[in-house]
């Protein structure tokens, strides 16, 4: 039976989870005040919302910390083994820890929005009310059916452990990380929900909206790259994505969330599209739903999953559709009220943002069926069926060709009324220099594919030309101008699709079951299998191979691929081993030996892979000057 101590930091958890229930019912009266309310209001009772969840999830992080077993969460997800780092991830590493992280980050945006400076008070009060919907019903999820302060019955000793592929220290940060950018787009659905209710959706309401828009998109991003450059160098399988369904779960919320970026910036400069802006924030918000909830349920791993636990499953599907069925009923009956007429002509730069939308929702709706089809197909007619790599590149590809076409001549063309003919002279010089380059990268790699020499043309156009026309001169010195930002995520977005491109083409592998002593080649690339160890981890123990890289029969580099063996819970991992290089990643994997004299072992050059993190890295920080200049201005 659990002690004293555990039954009252349950049981004060749990009150302190009721008290931000409470307030957060009270906020919501906001939804029906015609009155105007004092901003110290907003303040006091979001301190509240926030001191309360925070000191729950406190307490949480303190019984894994502390690895107090009579906590049915900490039993199943932890060990006393442990590393500190991973008992601490262990918080969030699980269903009903995650959705307390994810109340918590809820709480924290509507903390800050509150104490943000706003003149529109009517306009405050129906987005605190909405974000106070939202913890409302987050919470009644948590504390009916996934409280993570449940006591177990008997009493144990020992912990079940943490998935040793979790216990990683880049995955520590990547689902929070992640959260954020989920969870940011929460505010940004209330903004258009608030905007429909007051009808009032202008310039102004842009240019509030906005910021938020940019944080909630880059820790979205953030969030994705560190997953995938978990998955790049832990899983062992070589690459960097999979089309996983967990993974595009977390893209389609992105590539919505990018077009919804590219189309307030048209309604705060040129005060239209308001009805499609607010279609795309309501669609964002919901594919953060949509996606979160089904990977946590466990439908991407099995629809199974499902079954174990309908109540549960009941529940997220009725929140989600209360959710989806009020916004977009809202939405249907007030979205066209706020169209205002547009005074824009089929060549212009709206236009030009408006297609580069349309690309953007295709490849969505593309993601969105390869990864949502063949879970129906396997819950109604309970067969497999598998949509692999294959499906996505094919599909994709063509809109890449299009939407890097309208990424390069866009921002050049004028608003409202522009010239494909002038934004072509500007240019001109840049695409010579781009097909020269393509042409001549093609001939020196033997590179004869017709569809990879023009996405090498058409990113080389993009970066070439972003950066000509972003960056400014001043007579002295160097100076930022409010570009800056959309000058490095376009350029970044040019150099990623380029060395995607380039990595997909010239990647080598190669297997190999192995022998001390022997020389392994690939690439003109010699590596001498030096020897094996025992290796005795904190929470592991492994078998380690050593590798040597071979130049001129002298050793330059050293590789250790490990396989892992975990206690607890009993589990066996392959860890990779990895040689970054300027231009080419250098990558070994040893699986689990078969035979007593051998091992085998995949060897693998990955080209441009540090080309690929830079590409991202751009594009984050394209999205933090773009806040900085606007914080400046």
């Amino acid at each position: 039976m659990a002690g004293s101590m555990s039954l009252t930091l349950s049981f004060v958890a749990t009150f302190s989870l009721v008290i931000c229930f409470a307030v957060s019912l009270f906020q919501m009266r906001y939804f029906f005040s015609k009155y105007e309310s004092v901003i110290g209001n907003h303040f006091l009772l979001s301190m509240v919302q926030l001191i309360s969840c925070l000191f729950s999830f406190l307490i949480l992080i303190y019984v894994f910390l502390t690895s107090n077993f009579d906590f049915q969460i900490v039993y199943s997800n932890s060990h006393t083994e442990k590393p500190f780092l991973y008992k601490l991830s262990g918080t969030w590493g699980n269903h009903e820890g995650s959705l307390l992280m994810w109340i918590l980050i809820l709480t924290i945006f509507n903390f800050f929005y509150a104490i943000s400076n706003s003149s529109d008070i009517k306009l405050r009060n129906k987005i605190i009310a909405n974000q106070s919907f939202l913890i409302l019903g987050f919470l009644s999820f948590c504390l009916l059916m996934s409280s993570p302060f449940i006591l177990l019955k008997e009493d144990v000793s020992q912990g079940l452990g943490l998935n040793p592929i979790l216990q990683d220290p880049l995955l520590a940060i990547h689902p929070p990380v992640l959260y954020v950018g989920y969870v940011g787009f929460s505010l940004v659905f209330s903004f258009a929900i608030a905007g429909m209710l007051n009808n009032k959706v202008d310039k102004e309401w842009a240019s509030a909206l906005k910021p938020w828009i940019l944080i909630a998109w880059i820790f979205l991003t953030l969030g994705i790259a560190l997953g995938s450059f978990w998955a790049y160098y832990e899983l062992g399988w070589g690459g960097f994505w999979f089309w996983d369904p967990v993974e595009n779960a977390s893209l389609m919320p992105w590539l919505s969330a990018t077009a919804l970026l590219h189309c307030i910036i048209v309604l705060e400069k040129r005060d239209t599209l308001q009805s499609w802006t607010i279609l795309l924030s309501i669609l964002t918000f919901s594919l953060s739903l949509i996606g979160t909830f089904l990977v946590r349920s466990g439908i991407l791993n099995s629809v199974h999953t499902f079954a174990s636990d309908p109540g549960r499953g009941l529940f997220i599907l009725l929140f989600l559709a209360i959710v989806l069925l009020f916004s977009f009923s809202l939405f249907a009956s007030k979205g066209g009220t706020m169209e205002k007429p547009s005074s824009f002509r089929v060549i212009s730069r709206e236009s030009g943002i408006l297609v580069n939308n349309w690309l953007l929702l295709t490849i969505l709706f593309i993601v969105f069926l390869g990864t949502i089809y063949p879970l129906f197909i396997d819950l109604i007619l309970e067969k497999s069926l598998t949509v692999g790599p294959q499906y996505y590149v094919m599909t994709i590809a063509p809109i890449v060709f299009l939407l890097l076409i309208f990424m390069t001549i866009t921002p050049l063309v004028g608003w409202a009324e522009g010239s494909i003919n002038q934004a072509l002279a500007k240019i001109k010089y840049s695409l010579i220099f781009s097909l020269t380059l393509a042409f001549a990268i093609s001939l020196y790699f033997d590179l004869f594919s017709i569809t990879q020499v023009i996405i090498l043309f058409l990113s080389f156009s993009l970066i070439v030309t972003t950066f000509f026309s972003g960056i400014k001169f001043s007579k002295n010195n160097f100076f930022i101008k409010s570009i800056l930002g959309k000058t490095l995520s376009h350029a970044g977005f040019g150099l990623f699709i380029f060395s995607v491109i380039a990595n997909a083409t010239y990647s080598e592998e190669k297997i190999y079951d192995a022998k001390v002593k022997d020389i392994l080649e690939l690439q003109n690339h010699q590596f001498m299998f030096e020897k094996v160890n025992q290796v005795e981890g904190e929470n592991y123990n492994s078998i380690q191979a050593v590798f040597s890289l071979l130049e001129d029969n002298k050793a330059v580099k050293q590789f250790t691929p490990e396989i892992r063996f975990y206690d607890n819970p009993p589990t066996v991992t392959s860890e990779t081993s990895i040689v970054h290089g300027l231009f080419s990643d250098m990558y070994i994997v040893m699986n689990v030996p078969q035979y007593q004299d051998s091992i085998s072992v995949r060897i693998h050059v990955k080209p441009f892979m540090n080309f690929i993190w830079l590409g991202v890295f751009m594009i984050i920080v394209g999205g933090l000057f773009s806040i900085i200049y606007r914080i400046k201005s």
